[in-house]
């Protein structure tokens, strides 16, 4: 087993208060428009709400690279800040920028209104597209139509912003119906009298969700100013310049640690994308391009633990893919950012073997002139990633670790 991180942090900035319980323990985190998506392994919103208001200044940019549910992004305009966030997934790049786009409610309702009205209507009166048995085992026969229906009535708001707030609701409504288990980070299919219980209402579940949707983005600062794109953190420009980064990276690869690739599809067809778009999509996810590996990433933590894998198959190559992908995206960070590159991570493991993110995170970005000013940690107690077998999970702490160019 790795040694626990132990880093001390520079002079500098100073660090956050001793007495503040970064768990946040019975802390509302649905607030504003945290609460319109259940995106899975999300940040914690008054974790981030913290990082923003302490080392980013009011009207300063900061990226969040890693930006999955929106967590970040929200914050910053929440707190006066500007926000501009990628990330590989079309899922999340959608939700990121639907949560931090304001909405006056005179443009939302009347177009709910209609989408309802033709959605029903649709389901009433038309036959159902055939499925992919790949997502038709994730639902009940009879919610399929009305599925495609909204997606139908949907796809005809002319008003893009209002259309992908509907899309983000209806996605979200395609995870609430899903026939799986809650509160787990792969897709495990309803089993004998949890799936006879199991009884979802389509329509119930889109008003409650576009609904919340509309209130919140309402409540939005007007002049929220953020920005959220597809886009992959080692191909950002040297003409993007930011003053901090804050973000919470994947721990692993799509297929040894948190399944979002899964998650998405299934919320992703029902928005009009194809399967093949999908698998070409995934691609980009860290670990998963396929491509030939050169070096080993500069960090002595990494190399030892190379070492053990290379005794159990496969493994070695797959630790070694994402973390060649992982260390890509900290260089390409390392050129953008002015002031801190502030990451959220847990450990890992694979092949039974435990992988300190912490360490290893802290000699990449060494190597690239960025030391460890602030660290700090935090129990996972509601984010617990499970063991996968034995394989992809096994955590319960979280780093926090600020880094300031040297």
């Amino acid at each position: 087993m790795l040694p626990v991180l132990n880093l001390i942090a520079e002079d500098g900035q100073p660090e956050l208060a001793d007495d503040l319980d970064l768990n946040f323990a019975g802390v509302d985190t649905q607030y504003a428009t945290h609460a319109i998506h259940p995106y899975i392994a999300a940040i914690n919103p008054p974790l981030a709400r913290t990082l923003v208001e302490h080392y980013v200044p009011l009207r300063e940019t900061l990226l969040d690279p890693f930006c999955g549910g929106g967590g970040v992004l929200v914050e910053a305009v929440l707190r006066g800040r500007q926000g501009v966030g990628y990330d590989v997934n079309p899922l999340a790049a959608l939700i990121s920028r639907v949560k931090t786009t304001p909405l006056p409610t005179r443009r939302t309702i009347h177009e709910y209104t209609r989408v309802l009205d033709e959605a029903q209507a649709l389901a009433r009166n038309s036959a159902c597209s055939t499925v992919p048995k790949v997502i038709s085992y994730w639902y009940n026969e009879d919610t399929v139509p009305l599925l495609f229906a909204l997606q139908s009535a949907i796809s005809h708001v002319e008003d893009g912003q209002v259309r992908e707030l509907f899309q983000v609701a209806l996605s979200a409504t395609a995870r609430e119906v899903m026939l799986t288990y809650r509160g787990e980070v792969r897709l495990r299919r309803l089993q004998g009298p949890d799936l006879e219980r199991f009884k979802p209402n389509v329509f119930a579940s889109f008003r409650r969700r576009t609904e919340l949707g509309i209130g919140r983005v309402a409540q939005l600062p007007a002049n929220a100013h953020a920005s959220a794109e597809v886009g992959d953190a080692r191909g950002i420009t040297d003409d993007q310049k930011f003053h901090s980064v804050i973000t919470s990276p994947p721990y692993a690869d799509d297929t040894n640690g948190v399944g979002y690739f899964q998650f998405s599809r299934n919320m992703l067809y029902w928005l009009g994308y194809s399967l093949d778009a999908l698998k070409e999509q995934r691609k980009f996810f860290l670990g998963c391009s396929g491509s030939h590996i050169v070096a080993v990433p500069p960090s002595g933590t990494l190399a030892r633990t190379l070492d053990l894998l290379a005794q159990k198959g496969t493994y070695r190559r797959q630790a070694l893919s994402f973390y060649q992908d992982y260390y890509a995206a900290l260089v390409r960070l390392a050129r953008v950012v002015e002031e801190q590159i502030i990451i959220v991570i847990g450990d890992r493991v694979l092949g039974r073997t435990r992988i300190n993110n912490g360490h290893i995170t802290t000699e990449m970005l060494d190597s690239v002139g960025f030391g460890l000013q602030h660290y700090y940690t935090r129990e996972l107690k509601k984010k617990r990633i499970a063991n996968l077998g034995g394989d992809g999970g096994g955590t319960s702490i979280e780093h926090i670790l600020v880094y300031k160019r040297r």
